[in-house]
């Protein structure tokens, strides 16, 4: 890689290689949770092995652009128009944001014709991204010391597509699941206050419900603690997990919308258990 890739096309400053002596030094990395991660080695260098620097990076997109590229040539223009190509339609998750994927690059079509290539890197404290537009010579690099730079990676190409005279990026529906997610947790809030807020009433008026409603309250303390049961398994399940895709792309909102469930199934479950609170009648 060194001989055949890294030095043609210019990329002086990275390598697979760990050097201690690297000026300036890789910086301490942060996971989903904001704890501190030291630098450290992958044992599977070609995935997420590389250490190099926003320049160097550049000047890998660059080479890929044959008309703008000043490099020494790596690859033929066919050989990196089939890199551009997409090989792959049926990609998951990431259909939300690429159309497909080619030899090495998520791919999608912008609004205007136009073809724009991307990839990222993710790891334990650190997260990267680069996009470009080959037939323009438009791309930018991002490389971020936090795994919960989904979000701000996002904004920045939201941005830059502005700067760039771009269509609206794939990218930017981050963007849009973020704040459906923050909306989400206001909705669970309302939900919250207003399960307090009829607790407390029921608690200080102690109205009486009518006989018939008897039967009525049975399905409903039964459907709240059923809920309150799923929700609380599925959340102890989340927390054992090692990595969860949603708390990586929204680490903040996934966050509290974890907190807001947990504190919405305990004003489901506890009323369920209050005498007087699920529609039973008080006996004079």
């Amino acid at each position: 890689m060194q001989q055949e890739v890294l030095k043609p096309v210019g990329m002086q400053h990275s390598s697979f290689e760990w050097r201690p002596d690297w000026d300036p030094p890789v910086p301490t990395g942060y996971g989903l949770r904001g704890e501190p991660v030291s630098v450290y080695v992958y044992p599977e260098k070609a995935s997420g092995g590389l250490f190099s620097t926003t320049e160097d990076i550049a000047n890998f997109v660059i080479a890929s652009m044959p008309e703008f590229s000043t490099t020494q040539s790596v690859l033929t223009t066919e050989s990196i128009d089939s890199m551009h190509t997409i090989w792959v339609d049926r990609i998951g998750v990431y259909n939300l944001v690429f159309d497909g994927y080619g030899l090495g690059h998520y791919i999608e079509r912008l609004s205007d014709g136009r073809m724009a290539i991307s990839h990222g890197g993710q790891g334990t404290g650190w997260m990267t991204h680069y996009h470009a537009v080959p037939e323009s010579g438009d791309g930018i690099v991002i490389l971020t010391n936090s795994q919960r730079s989904w979000p701000m990676i996002a904004y920045l190409l939201t941005d830059w597509a502005g700067w760039s005279g771009l269509p609206a990026l794939g990218m930017s529906r981050i963007i849009l699941g973020n704040n459906m997610l923050w909306g989400f947790v206001g909705f669970l809030w309302f939900a919250i206050i207003w399960e307090l807020w009829n607790l407390a009433s029921l608690l200080a008026t102690r109205k009486n419900s009518k006989i018939s409603s008897i039967k009525k309250s049975i399905p409903n303390r039964v459907f709240r603690i059923s809920l309150s049961m799923i929700i609380f398994c599925g959340l102890f399940w989340s927390i054992n997990q090692d990595y969860l895709f949603i708390t990586s792309v929204f680490p903040m909102a996934a966050g509290w919308a974890g907190k807001s469930l947990f504190i919405f199934a305990i004003t489901l479950f506890i009323p369920s258990f209050v005498p007087g609170t699920t529609d039973l009648p008080n006996h004079r």
